[in-house]
């Protein structure tokens, strides 16, 4: 073959890196979504809301916690969520695990918008979105609900006995706080009383992929006033069935809370 003919047959060192360079850029779309989905580690953020509900009726002291979750990368299967509420005056610790998950469900019922809710766990969140929660979390420790539902049920059994429609309402009241145990329980969930004067801290913990853990710190505090209101719960609560019974409204406070995030 002529040299001629060789040399316009080969390629330059700039067409070939010019090769090179397109074929490169025609997969990069391709190569960052397998890196993405298939190598790039998966996140999970947890964005909460301004404020945290508390909370202390017949179930004793809990939380209610909103915000949402967001999986980047790729889609995240989220099994468990707990909270952990430590009182940093005596590192007394209040454990507690979801009680119910609710989703917001937005359906079309008749031409009409309906706004349902479903119970799910665990539940899956799509790859870079956001998953609305809202969770209640309930005490963690077997015997604290054991025993906050025997008292509450020898209350429930006296209300019953005690209201008659023969009966006003503050006779039946004065009955049911002259039991002989009313004191003893009052007193009793006096002591064991959770949110006291002191500053808090959470520990939010997620369980999600092959039991990956992400925790989240979050502080808060009640003063005298705060807690002093919050006592008033309790015998609000101990009351909560005969009033019922007597279509008495019951008033349980509820505290919103604003917070710090934690940087531990």
């Amino acid at each position: 073959m002529p040299e001629e003919a060789v040399r316009q047959a080969s390629m330059t060192t700039y067409e070939i890196i010019a090769t090179i360079l397109a074929v490169i850029a025609l997969f990069q779309p391709w190569i960052i979504t397998i890196w993405k989905k298939f190598f790039k580690p998966l996140k999970v953020t947890f964005i909460p809301s301004a404020k945290i509900k508390l909370y202390y009726n017949r179930s004793g002291a809990y939380i209610y916690l909103g915000g949402v979750i967001e999986a980047k990368y790729r889609p995240a299967v989220i099994k468990d969520i707990s909270v952990k509420v430590i009182r940093q005056s005596d590192k007394a610790e209040l454990a507690m695990d979801w009680s119910s998950f609710m989703a917001p469900v937005f359906q079309s019922v008749g031409g009409n918008s309906v706004t349902t809710s479903e119970i799910a766990r665990p539940f899956m969140i799509c790859a870079n979105g956001l998953s609305p929660i809202f969770v209640e979390f309930a005490n963690a420790d077997i015997q604290v609900v054991d025993r906050l539902s025997k008292i509450y049920e020898k209350l429930k059994l006296e209300s019953r006995r005690i209201s008659n429609i023969n009966t006003p309402f503050d006779q039946a009241k004065h009955q049911l706080q002259t039991m002989p145990e009313y004191q003893a329980f009052r007193e009793e969930l006096l002591e064991n009383f959770y949110w006291k004067i002191s500053d808090y801290k959470i520990e939010l913990t997620i369980n999600h992929d092959d039991d990956k853990i992400e925790t989240y710190g979050y502080l808060f505090s009640l003063d005298q006033d705060e807690v002093s209101e919050f006592k008033k719960n309790i015998d609000e609560a101990m009351l909560c069935e005969l009033e019922t019974l007597y279509y008495q409204p019951v008033n349980l406070t509820v505290f919103q809370k604003s917070f710090i995030t934690s940087e531990e």
